[in-house]
């Protein structure tokens, strides 16, 4: 049964249809379907936002199963309301393994977002999935089945910690989206310093008050909002960058 949440009625509607198709996919094998991300850590826009959603299943799906399952999530067949769909899905053994966890689906879809249909976890950068699980299984909220605590097990902290660090030379090598990469580091930062996950505008307000000079992160929010204003560029971020990096090293 999900939570009461503050979305919009065709987001609530549009999730039960994202979960009543999980659930037709797995059948008896589902454990659950859960909300993470922004929706689930009160800081979702209708305009801006994604919608992330896991799933876990007992045994894994063939791979016919999970391409089924892609089809039937795509933007064609159940339109997305908002920004997009990320749905990653995961079986039980597979969130133990050593090396991390490892999805048998993730799914990027619909109308603002490039659309992605990955089968194998090795076509993906690993940490972003330490670092969402890390988040959800204490923020998640239920879809379907048990609390995300009881299913998705804790990240080892050693793990959460180089997970940080991967993410954030990512940001720098690859430059993604400078307001991104700025709230990016300020929860990476904030975590870092007490091990408490927040939404990204949260931890921008943790880290400006905290700063000599927070200009660039105010900047990222306005621009976030959608200010017209000169955008960052890596000069501005990059002294963030550096010192969430830091605080994750220590």
């Amino acid at each position: 049964m999900m939570k009461a949440l503050d979305l919009p009625p065709p987001v609530t509607g549009y999730l039960r249809g994202v979960t009543e198709r999980a659930r037709a996919a797995a059948e008896d094998r589902l454990v659950g379907v859960w909300l993470f991300g922004s929706a689930a850590l009160g800081d979702f826009s209708a305009t801006r936002s994604d919608l992330d959603v896991q799933a876990v299943v007992t045994t894994p799906l063939n791979r016919a199963e999970r391409e089924a399952l892609a089809a039937r999530l795509s933007h064609e067949a159940l339109p997305c309301p908002v920004r997009g769909l990320e749905f990653v899905l995961y079986a039980e053994p597979d969130l133990v393994l050593p090396e991390g966890p490892a999805f048998g689906l993730n799914l990027n879809i619909g109308p603002r977002i490039e659309r992605a249909v990955n089968l194998e976890a090795g076509e993906q950068h690993g940490f972003w999935f330490v670092l969402d699980i890390s988040i959800g299984r204490r923020h998640g909220h239920a879809l379907a089945g048990p609390e995300a605590a009881e299913v998705f097990p804790e990240p080892d902290p050693a793990a959460v910690r180089r997970a940080l660090r991967d993410a954030l030379d990512w940001y720098a090598a690859h430059g993604g989206s400078p307001v991104e990469t700025v709230l990016s580091a300020c929860r990476a930062w904030a975590f870092a310093t007490d091990g408490r996950w927040r939404s990204k505008a949260e931890a921008a307000r943790w880290a400006r008050t905290r700063l000599d000079d927070s200009s660039t992160v105010d900047r990222a929010l306005r621009l976030r909002d959608g200010t017209d204003e000169p955008p960052l560029t890596g000069r501005d971020t990059r002294p963030l960058v550096e010192s969430a990096r830091a605080a994750a090293s220590s």
